[in-house]
């Protein structure tokens, strides 16, 4: 690019942020775009059956979920993150146990032997309690990210703990959707299988990717996620009559009033003492995760870089921080759910990155990338009653895929960390504990195993 396109490309600075405007400092791309709009879409509403158990409409889940992917787009747009943003995944079933055992999610409405149409008993606490959340989360992050603490943290918890914290993640992803709410699985029980196997397949399968190496129409596939998988089950859903689509026409205001008043401590009231308290080991967990997405998306944006020297990435992880933080603290004010505000959608991230390091003919910028798979931030889907209703009988398998699919990735690394035997043994100890106790019972345990039986002086590197 020549230094005028340079400059109208670089966007507008303000604080340590770069804001980039739509159209004028990104370019819009096709391929990335149609991309985001089914994939983005088939997974956005993953969000709306965890907020119905909540005690939400159908409309205000759909209002949340719209509220959430506005607050992720904003990363690379308004803060110039130059990462595919997402939700802090592995947290979401750690967090939905915790509230379950609260009594706050999935508790049938008065009189009823069970949830309504997917909406459970709404407790304005269970709200309550992801502001808690967001606002510490908020907190550590920009204490630990501003003094750069956090990478000195995350660097010297002990290998069993922190396998602990990620197989734990694992486990209880698992257990959400075998378990807990297996009842819902078995509504849809071929597609469900369907669209798990082959998404497992498409993602992790290592024939598959040797596949995917020699053939192009797989190399394809292999690139689109989950959107093959979610498709051909979507698909097969209908055929076998698993699912039932009602599409209507028109456009609809999603219900963001009512969510705010439902949802948002300026009207449900601040969280208590206590809620802060039992919020704290969710938080440190939260961050351990938030950390490990922020370095592989460090790791991505470099090996690409190597490919590149006409666009210098801006890598900067205390910006990427404080852009964390601002989104969860403003989501906390408008719509605290806690797992939605993270740094990183590992799978739209590798597919933009490998995308750009092909060269400017392929991609100019990252930020077009980026910006077209996330619908230049604009959320037109949400207003659109064909698309909605279209997702609707097929979100919770949308949520269960994001689960498992979750839960695969958190026991692969989980299990490469510990390099002895004590380790192995306490990581699946402090795993059980979070799964089937709480985070707090999980952390405490795995403090007392690191001590007594890793011990911290013969932490391997």
């Amino acid at each position: 690019m020549n230094n005028l396109t340079t400059a109208k490309r670089s966007g507008i600075k303000w604080g340590p942020f770069t804001m980039r405007i739509p159209f004028i400092h990104i370019k819009f791309r096709a391929p990335e775009f149609l991309q985001g709009l089914v994939i983005s879409g088939a997974t956005a509403f993953a969000a709306a059956p965890l907020a119905m158990k909540l005690g939400l409409t159908f409309e205000e889940a759909i209002a949340l979920s719209m509220v959430a992917g506005i607050f992720i787009s904003s990363g690379p747009l308004l803060f110039g993150e130059p990462m595919a943003p997402g939700w802090v995944t592995p947290a979401v079933p750690i967090v939905m146990g915790a509230l379950a055992a609260a009594g706050y999610y999935g508790v049938p409405q008065d009189g009823a032997s069970s949830c309504i149409d997917g909406v459970c008993k709404y407790h304005p606490e269970a709200f309550q309690f992801m502001a808690a959340m967001c606002f510490e989360f908020t907190a550590l992050i920009l204490i630990l990210g501003l003094t750069g603490w956090g990478k000195l943290l995350v660097e010297k918890i002990p290998n069993g703990l922190k396998a602990g914290i990620i197989l734990g993640a694992a486990l209880a992803a698992f257990y959400q959707v075998f378990y807990k709410d297996f009842d819902a699985y078995m509504v849809q029980p071929v597609s469900m299988t369907i669209a798990i196997v082959l998404c497992v397949i498409t993602t992790f399968s290592n024939p598959f990717k040797r596949l995917a190496a020699n053939n192009k129409f797989f190399e394809v596939v292999g690139s689109l996620g989950l959107l093959p998988g979610f498709l051909i089950a979507g698909f097969a859903a209908f055929l076998l009559q698993e699912v039932t689509f009602n599409i209507q026409w028109g456009f609809q205001i999603p219900a963001v009033g009512s969510l705010i008043e439902k949802t948002s401590p300026l009207f449900i009231g601040l969280p208590t003492a206590q809620m802060f308290v039992d919020a704290l080991p969710l938080v440190i967990i939260g961050y351990m995760l938030l950390f490990g997405d922020l370095v592989t998306a460090t790791e991505v944006l470099k090996d690409a870089q190597k490919h590149r020297d006409d666009e210098q990435l801006p890598i900067d992880l205390n910006r990427s921080h404080l852009s964390v933080g601002i989104r969860n603290l403003l989501a906390s004010i408008i719509n605290p759910f806690f797992p939605t505000q993270g740094a990183l959608w590992t799978g739209v991230h590798v597919v933009v990155a490998d995308a750009w390091k092909k060269g400017p003919k392929q991609m100019e910028s990252i930020f077009d990338g980026i910006g077209s798979y996330y619908l230049m931030g604009i959320p037109f889907l949400y207003f659109t009653l064909p698309f909605v209703t279209l997702m609707q009988p097929l979100m919770v398998m949308a949520l269960t895929l994001t689960l498992i699919l979750t839960g695969f990735a958190c026991a692969y690394i989980a299990m490469s960390i510990p390099k002895k035997n004590s380790e192995m043994a306490t990581a699946l100890l402090i795993a059980f504990f979070i799964t089937f106790y709480s985070a707090w019972v999980g952390l405490i345990i795995g403090l007392l195993l690191c001590i007594f039986v890793d011990g911290f002086d013969e932490e391997s590197a």
